[in-house]
């Protein structure tokens, strides 16, 4: 609901200007976002939570219900007299795509006018150049069922590394090997419809401030371990990104003179502890000759690389749990570190190494409040990620969702 408080602040703001454009846009978002709040309600319930007024609800909600966005959907009870029509989003008014650009796969998900997830898919691939994803891309969405039943109203994008999600521009992912690459335009291109680009763990964070518990803290911080290590922060219910490099913590440095990083630094968290990092370290260390061999055949992708942990935890649990206790302090070592910077009320933990947390996490925690500033982490609320792997592409379409149909510039 701050939201829609920060909407009435500029509603009355732009009516002292006078901008009589502005205002309809102003309040038509202001109408949207309440009745998606509030899933179902009715007239006189969105002018009382608003502030507008009988009448201009009434017009406002007649031109989005002809538009199709918004339809009428059943009565609530009365209190006396005649029973008041309630409204709702329309699920079939579009449907928005979702991409999550990993290593080595490609995750779709398509959701209706709503947000409601109707199918996700995903495809593996060995091509990591920006024009051929682009054709996974739309191979993946020709696969897709649900795509038959609406217009494509917009594409949702995450992907690794600093993103400049003003002009759609990923500026620098090194797990994909991207430097300036002008994604959106690109999309737009193929599929002829708005696209937003994020940071995936800005996505991933966005999913839990939508469907999660992000949103219940004022300051909270999201990391995410597993082929890449990244962060995100929230502030009052609100993802900061500066200038789209908020949050990289995989690029903190944890050990002196230590491995050499993809983004050319040495000793960085993603360097030492990333799933490549353990896999190699597992394959050095082990004394046994089909983990050996088979590293051999390992290829920088989340399959790849977690696959062959399973092995070595199969086949050699001595050298496994080794790695995974330095694996542990190196994690504890990165969570001090949020702690002290950042002091948050809640630090969520999400990612492909939760497979293995049972092997690391509760030591990792320990440790960072153990070692955290003072009794700063004392009152921190660690958790894990429960909403699932579509996660981080969904957040992308919920950024979309809140840029085109609630959020108005306050410029």
């Amino acid at each position: 609901m701050n939201l829609v408080n920060s909407l009435k602040k500029v509603s009355d703001k732009m009516k002292r200007r006078g901008s009589k454009y502005l205002i309809k846009e102003i309040n038509e978002k202001l109408i949207l976002r309440t009745i998606y709040n509030n899933r179902k309600i009715d007239r006189a319930s969105i002018a009382k939570k608003t502030g507008l007024s009988p009448a201009a609800v009434t017009k406002i909600t007649a031109e989005l219900i002809s538009q199709g966005m918004v339809l009428e959907a059943g009565s609530a009870k009365s209190s006396g007299g005649r029973k008041p029509i309630l409204l709702s989003l329309n699920p079939q008014y579009g449907q928005f795509l979702g991409v999550k650009i990993g290593v080595g796969y490609i995750e779709l998900v398509i959701t209706d006018f709503t947000g409601k997830m109707l199918e996700n898919q995903r495809c593996e691939t060995e091509v990591s150049d920006p024009a051929s994803i682009i054709d996974v891309i739309k191979r993946c969405w020709g696969e897709c069922s649900a795509k038959r039943n609406g217009q494509l109203l917009g594409i949702g994008v995450a992907v690794s590394g600093v993103v400049d999600s003003k002009e759609g521009i990923v500026r620098d992912s090194f797990l994909l090997g991207w430097r300036d690459v002008h994604i959106a335009e690109m999309l737009k291109k193929a599929f002829g419809c708005e696209v937003l680009v994020m940071n995936d763990v800005d996505s991933f964070a966005m999913s839990h401030l939508w469907l999660g518990k992000a949103g219940e803290y004022s300051n909270a911080v999201v990391i995410t371990l597993g082929v890449g290590i990244g962060g995100a922060l929230i502030i009052d219910g609100k993802i900061h990104t500066a200038k789209g490099g908020v949050g990289e913590i995989g690029h903190m440095t944890v050990v002196k003179d230590g491995a050499t990083c993809t983004c050319g630094s040495k000793g960085c968290l993603e360097a030492e502890a990333s799933f490549g990092a353990l896999v190699k370290k597992v394959a050095v260390s082990t004394k046994n000759m089909h983990l050996k061999e088979l590293y051999k055949s390992v290829k920088q992708s989340e399959s790849s690389e977690i696959e062959y942990l399973r092995e070595a935890k199969a086949l050699d649990q001595k050298t496994f749990m080794r790695v995974f206790g330095e694996y542990a302090q190196l994690v504890g070592i990165a969570m001090k570190n949020i702690i002290n910077m950042l002091a948050p009320d809640y630090l969520l933990i999400g990612g492909e190494a939760l497979e293995f947390r049972d092997h690391f996490l509760n030591e990792s925690i320990q440790f960072a409040v153990k070692n955290a500033f003072g009794r700063l982490g004392d009152n921190v609320v660690f958790e894990v990620d429960g909403l699932g792997e579509e996660s981080w592409a969904l957040g992308s379409v919920y950024n979309l969702m809140d840029e085109k149909l609630f959020r108005v510039s306050q410029k």
